[in-house]
């Protein structure tokens, strides 16, 4: 039977017996299952272990009044003491609520007139008004301030603090810079009197800016001028600039302005020799109107009276 067969008929699958089915993975598949029951059961622990103690931290915070807590969110304290309400005006001025702010440092003031905390909250009401854009009224409480505390440790303070007042009032380059002048004199106040001062620094690089602000507020009357063809009026705002701020940043720009302005004046001169001043030719014309006018009033005088007979 075997000659008879061929290769391929002896290797068909459907001519090899079946092998009986090892029990390895049944076995194999138990103990998973053991191992999955034994991961389970300590998860399930775990969580009702966590929840236990989820539950004993909430019943300590019910009991002890969240005590805990008051450390993270800080509340209001009692106004009955000069610090209580110190704190409680300090903390509307740090959460920028600046109106209230001043309304408690100043209820403070009348109520704690001698307690050692009113040298420090006058200071903070000029916070409050400063930061709530009140720069007038701030003003005047940074200058009380030091008028009554000559020699207190913040005066270098109060001083850059009345600058910023100023400073903070400073209008665009096309309108009056009385504000940027008195910025300049009060940070010069700060970096030259309080050298050691944190705030000096600070006071001379305020002191830049108002300068070149200056600047450019004679730049732009120069400008001005110069469209208006008035030269030599552009000419002494553009050297004033050279002058009085060197290190503006408009040298360039400056400097081919001021060629270009002693150009025109020069070439008005050029103009005024060969045709004459028209200044003068106005004056002329101007004067021959004037003696047409009182001679035709002359000659309307001397003309004889006619009497109707």
């Amino acid at each position: 039977m075997l000659s008879r067969l061929g290769v391929r008929e002896l290797l068909h699958p459907s001519m090899i017996p079946p092998l009986t089915q090892s029990p390895l993975p049944r076995i194999q598949g138990r103990k998973r299952g053991i191992i999955r029951g034994i991961i389970e059961d300590g998860m399930e622990m775990k969580r009702k272990l966590l929840l236990s103690f989820l539950m004993i931290v909430g019943l300590v915070f019910l009991l002890s009044g969240c005590s805990l807590l008051t450390g993270f969110f800080p509340k209001k304290q009692s106004a009955s003491t000069p610090e209580g309400s110190y704190n409680n005006a300090l903390l509307l001025l740090n959460k920028k609520k600046y109106e209230e702010a001043a309304k408690e440092f100043r209820a403070f003031k009348e109520q704690y007139p001698l307690s050692e905390l009113t040298t420090i909250v006058e200071l903070r009401l000029a916070d409050s008004l400063f930061f709530d854009k009140k720069y007038l009224e701030a003003f005047f409480q940074y200058e009380e301030f030091k008028k009554l505390h000559p020699i207190h440790q913040e005066i270098p303070y109060a001083t850059y603090q009345m600058a910023m007042c100023h400073f903070k009032q400073i209008f665009s380059v096309d309108r009056d810079q009385a504000q940027t002048h008195k910025s300049i004199e009060l940070f010069r106040v700060v970096a030259e009197n309080y050298p050691q001062s944190p705030y000096a620094e600070q006071a001379r690089g305020k002191i830049s800016i108002c300068q070149r602000q200056l600047a450019d507020h004679e730049f732009y009357i120069g400008n001005f001028y110069l469209k208006k063809k008035k030269y030599r009026a552009a000419l002494g705002r553009f050297e004033g600039i050279l002058q009085k701020y060197p290190n503006s940043g408009l040298e360039t720009k400056l400097q081919q302005l001021i060629s270009k302005c002693r150009t025109e004046i020069l070439r008005e001169e050029k103009n005024r020799q060969v045709l004459g001043d028209p200044a003068d030719k106005n004056k002329m014309a101007d004067e021959r109107e004037r003696m047409n006018r009182n001679a035709s009033i002359f000659g309307e005088l001397e003309k004889p009276l006619q009497i109707n007979s």
